[in-house]
């Protein structure tokens, strides 16, 4: 039986790209795409405006309009959106997967909380790639210790709404548990004097059509080294996605990272 997945912001750039991955997924089948009311998407095929060609599944308003004949809702949309996507997903007990970057303590707080009842795949990012980077910088940083400076460098597309990335943001998280950082400088200006032993910088660019590009430095006195990596597609993201949907189909509850869809260890 076809795994049966639901799209949330099916007509934005992500949206797009997971459409076209589940078409080049066996056993899995689109079965919703859902857009704001407002926009001039609604009633569109979702696979033409993919360029996928006509799937006979329309772009529609209402997700609680055909939450029933879905099996997992995959969401890279906004916070707020999400938030409302996750409490109608528990109420028709529904796993999903979310992608959604920008989500405050309160909302992560949230997510976890109705992972006790839905199955839920929450990560900044699906990219295989990026998941093994997380693991090398945590790898690092053990090794080297309080040796080196770290800095993270992140760069997005001018459409991107959020600063830093959740990468990034993930990426700080890695580095200050291992490091016991104390102080997080999220860009630098002024006369702002040496720089302190228990302290990271993380920077945000913002320029043309820059998928996403992000860079751990760690800086030591006669060497650097730096883990990065480049997005070239969102396609990297997108087939993630789809992995992440599978790796849910036979659970009941629980909140799982990529790492737990990748096994990465």
């Amino acid at each position: 039986m076809s795994l049966k997945i639901c799209v949330m912001g099916a007509a934005g750039r992500m949206g797009k790209e997971i459409i076209k991955a589940i078409s080049n997924f066996e056993n899995i089948e689109l079965a919703g795409a859902i857009e704001k009311e407002n926009t001039p998407f609604i009633g569109t095929d979702s696979g033409e405006i993919t360029g996928i060609g006509k799937n006979n599944i329309p772009i529609t308003s209402s997700l609680e309009d055909i939450i029933d004949n879905i099996d997992i809702v995959i969401d890279f949309t906004a916070a707020d959106a999400t938030m409302k996507n996750l409490d109608i997903c528990e109420m028709h007990n529904k796993g999903i997967v979310i992608g959604t970057t920008g989500i405050d303590d309160t909302g992560k707080d949230k997510i976890k909380d109705k992972s006790q009842t839905i199955p839920i795949v929450f990560s900044p990012n699906m990219s295989i790639g990026v998941n093994l980077l997380f693991k090398l910088v945590e790898i690092t940083a053990g090794i080297l210790k309080d040796g080196y400076d770290v800095e993270i460098i992140e760069a997005h597309h001018r459409y991107k709404k959020d600063a830093p990335s959740g990468t990034a943001k993930k990426l700080e998280e890695i580095v200050v548990n291992a490091l016991n950082i104390e102080d997080v400088k999220y860009g630098r200006e002024g006369l702002i004097g040496e720089r302190k032993n228990k302290e990271i910088g993380v920077f945000a660019v913002r320029a043309g059509d820059i998928v996403g590009e992000h860079t751990v430095m760690f800086g030591g006195i006669g060497e650097r080294i730096e883990l990065t990596h480049k997005a070239h597609s969102r396609a990297t993201f997108a087939n993630g996605a789809v992995k992440a949907a599978l790796f849910l189909k036979d659970k009941k509850n629980g909140l799982y990272s990529m790492f737990d869809v990748l096994g990465i260890n």
